[in-house]
């Protein structure tokens, strides 16, 4: 009598849900914490470039460290990839942010230690300038000599070391730092994931073939019908 065809189950089961749901949560929490942390590390660890690397192979292997903690499957690997990429980035940007916070913070403090600066930019905040390019350009200097930076000087300020005065060209290199240390997030994340394929993932896979196979052992070695659980065939007298 013919076996019945093997039900197929369904394509994302309610357990696959909820563990994406708190891989997310937890990835997004383990993220937040490295960014917040690594703001507050020696600037002679912040290296240009490599600091955004290093940051983002962290975070993509925690990622990968929680896929395999969750027993995620691997065929949303695409999906999976994608949200490692956006969290990384805005772990970046958060880190770019939240320097720029304690800079601004500190420069105010050293503003309000000096009554001349505070004379200085008290005067700037309350005076109408010509609405032309140049009077606002001797304005912004005015704000950057006595230390009110705003982000874009911030930016400058990081990479000054190298020569380097353009705003616009700080804030290209920014911006291909962090692109770059979310692809090392992503690389890191998929060269894990791919080595650590859940066992019971392959396993479950070996049984759905033995079993559409057909029960009879045809094509099949006597090690694999054991890993998939389907008794060994017996032999005919």
């Amino acid at each position: 009598m013919a076996e019945p065809a093997l039900e197929q189950p369904d394509a994302a089961p309610a357990g696959h849900r909820n563990g994406r749901l708190s891989w997310l949560v937890l990835f997004l929490v383990a993220t937040a914490s490295i960014s917040l942390a690594a703001v507050h590390l020696p600037p002679r660890v912040k290296m240009l470039g490599l600091f955004a690397i290093g940051h983002g192979l962290l975070a993509g292997w925690i990622a990968a460290w929680l896929t395999s903690a969750f027993n995620l499957p691997a065929g949303k690997a695409t999906w999976s990839g994608v949200v490692v990429f956006v969290v990384i980035l805005g772990g970046q940007i958060g880190m770019a942010v939240e320097s720029h916070r304690l800079d601004r913070a500190a420069a105010e403090r050293a503003i309000a230690a000096n009554p001349k600066r505070v004379a200085i930019l008290r005067m700037l905040e309350s005076s109408n300038f010509p609405d032309d390019p140049k009077s606002k350009q001797l304005a912004e200097d005015a704000r950057r000599t006595i230390g009110a930076r705003g982000f874009a000087d911030y930016l400058q300020f990081r990479v000054s070391a190298l020569g380097i005065q353009s705003r616009p060209l700080a804030a290209t290199i920014w911006i291909f730092e962090i692109g770059l240390g979310s692809l090392a997030g992503i690389w890191i994340f998929g060269r894990l994931t791919a080595r650590r394929m859940p066992i019971a993932g392959r396993t479950a896979s070996r049984a759905a073939t033995a079993l559409q196979a057909g029960q009879s052992g045809a094509g099949l070695s006597s090690a694999t019908r054991l890993e998939a659980g389907v008794p060994p065939a017996k032999l005919e007298e």
